[in-house]
């Protein structure tokens, strides 16, 4: 049994789901936001357009990035030894947005890529599209 463990970041620019592999076989896992306060609060921030706490013109005081979000939040949960491996599925301009927004030592992570949003897209449909990016460290 493999201790890698890969996080599968789906993306179209407002949205994002994580799937999580283990590396034990090609099985994929959906990230939780209840597990993860982090995670609640990033979806919160991305589909609300504005901060979790805050109201009125103080809760959209500012644009939202949503890109640099979520590679702040892959770099924290990187270093919280969270995963290893990163496979990331959005459509081009936002695979590349993520890409400029990631540390390199996150780009260098990235095992697999795929220019699709498949963001509403089932979880079968996405294992069996990504498949043999996911078993390249099982």
């Amino acid at each position: 049994m493999s201790d890698v463990t890969t996080w599968v970041v789906l993306s179209d620019g407002r949205y994002i789901k994580i799937l999580i592999n283990k590396g034990t076989g090609k099985q994929l896992f959906i990230l939780d936001a209840d597990d993860l306060p982090a995670y609640a609060e990033l979806c919160y921030l991305m589909v609300n357009n504005k901060p979790l706490n805050g109201t009125g013109d103080l809760a959209v005081s500012k644009a939202i990035n949503n890109l640099q979000y979520q590679a702040d939040f892959l770099v924290e949960h990187h270093k919280l030894g969270m995963f290893n491996r990163l496979v990331i599925v959005a459509p081009p301009d936002v695979l590349s947005g993520l890409k400029v927004a990631l540390p390199e030592q996150l780009v260098k992570l990235i095992d697999g890529e795929l220019a699709e949003d498949l963001t509403v897209t089932s979880n079968d449909v996405i294992q069996n599209r990504i498949e043999d990016m996911i078993a390249t460290a099982a």
